[in-house]
């Protein structure tokens, strides 16, 4: 048995993604994303990043982060998948669409 819960990630005001923790009782929690598709806001972003978990090799290098596949509380699991989906967002979305881009280019 394990507790599996699901929190809506916000991107700069916008809806950008699901965040699912997995807890089993007695060991660490992971988590799995999925980033909702938006031609608008982040049309380069790669079909593969589009889903990804705590032990995802592929978006950890891309992003040059450390693995830790699997981790202690449900909030550093949390943090993480927060800093993996922003960290795919800035990398991959359309500049010049949200306020702040705005207020650089005046």
């Amino acid at each position: 048995m394990y507790k599996v819960e699901t929190y809506k990630f916000r991107y700069k005001g916008i809806t950008a993604a699901d965040i699912k923790t997995i807890d089993v009782p007695g060991e660490q929690v992971g988590f799995e994303f999925e980033i909702y598709k938006d031609d608008k806001f982040w049309p380069e972003l790669p079909e593969k990043f589009y889903h990804g978990a705590s032990n995802n090799d592929e978006i950890l290098q891309e992003l040059e982060m450390e693995l830790a596949a699997f981790f202690k509380t449900k909030e550093d699991a949390l943090q993480t998948a927060i800093n993996m989906i922003e960290g795919l967002l800035n990398k991959y979305r359309k500049q010049g669409v949200f306020w702040d881009d705005l207020k650089k280019n005046k």
